[in-house]
């Protein structure tokens, strides 16, 4: 293609943070958050299986969330970190990183909590928005006394004028013991401002669905006005009519012998992709879309790790 490798593995199929492949379920997540934030709801939960691709979901929306009117609403993303000691200040303080806000070991809870939302306050009258939504991810590493600390955010926010919608991302199969204890007497508090609305986020779980994932290999494009992506590895292919989306019935009916033996919930997108990356840039170029076989889908998709391996088996 006239390219040197370096240019060549630049195409954002090798890279995840830029390959941005829309699903069905992150349009469902989008217009849930703007259901919420337009009846003002103060707080939500998104839980899924691990993998299914929820963060790479809720990072999308930075950009796209807006009010009735039409004015873009300011998304602060923050993921919890793993600590041995969980504490409301710790909190605060994940909150100042997410913006890069200085702080400091002598910093207390109460000054960064005061610095955080006099950020965000001012943000929203810089963009003429009375409105803020703050996504939490990995909510199963909090406490349920670390909810405090966003409960006090959103009281401070709303004396100033200022609506914040706090929305909690986590793993399903992690945050059981934590949604027991947030029903406790105790907590009724924040079951009552971040737990009235709830997402259950899945994987892909249809061939309908693999098509639409597919489809768009076949129409997005690298650089903007280049080819298609499926254009970018089988150039003689897609210019004798052949699309990536043609295999969406092969590539569901083999997924679907995996889900059925090991009863997998949904195709988690990073193994999705994962699988699809590696029959688009390494199978298919070398053997020919004429000679591909089911063979190639199995071995992508034990080469993306959707099944454990046989490290973990012997644990």
């Amino acid at each position: 293609m006239g390219q040197t490798n370096t240019d060549y593995y630049n195409h954002p199929v090798f890279e995840p943070e830029r390959l941005h492949i829309q699903t069905p379920a992150m349009k469902r997540l989008s217009e849930e958050l703007h259901r919420w934030l337009w009846t003002g709801t103060t707080g939500g939960v998104i839980l899924g299986m691990s993998r299914t691709g929820k963060t790479r979901a809720v990072r999308s929306l930075q950009s796209s969330l807006y009010t009735r009117g039409k004015i873009r609403v300011p998304v602060y993303y923050l993921s919890i970190s793993d600590r041995d000691v969980q504490t409301i200040l710790s909190v605060f303080r994940r909150l100042c990183w997410s913006v890069n806000l200085r702080n400091n070991a002598r910093d207390k809870a109460d000054h960064l909590s005061e610095r955080f939302v006099h950020y965000i306050a001012d943000n929203a009258t810089e963009k003429n928005c009375r409105h803020a939504v703050l996504i939490v991810d990995e909510m199963q590493r909090l406490c349920p006394k670390q909810f405090n600390a966003f409960a006090e955010v959103y009281d401070q926010l709303l004396l100033l004028g200022i609506n914040l919608m706090v929305v909690f991302v986590g793993n399903e199969q992690e945050c059981w013991k934590l949604k027991e204890a947030i029903g406790k007497d105790r907590y009724a508090h924040i079951r009552g401002r971040f737990f009235t609305q709830g997402l259950s986020y899945k994987g892909l779980v249809s061939k309908a669905e693999v098509n639409y994932c597919l489809s768009q290999y076949d129409n997005l494009r690298y650089p903007n006005k280049g080819p298609t992506y499926t254009e970018y590895f089988l150039p003689e292919a897609v210019k004798n009519g052949w699309r990536l989306s043609a295999l969406s019935g092969d590539v569901w009916r083999i997924y679907r012998e995996y889900q059925k033996n090991d009863e997998i919930e949904s195709w988690g997108m990073q193994f999705f992709l994962a699988a699809i990356n590696t029959l688009l840039t390494d199978f298919l170029p070398t053997y020919g879309v004429d000679h591909f076989n089911d063979d190639m889908i199995h071995e992508s998709i034990r080469i993306s790790g959707l099944l454990p391996s046989l490290v973990w088996q012997l644990k």
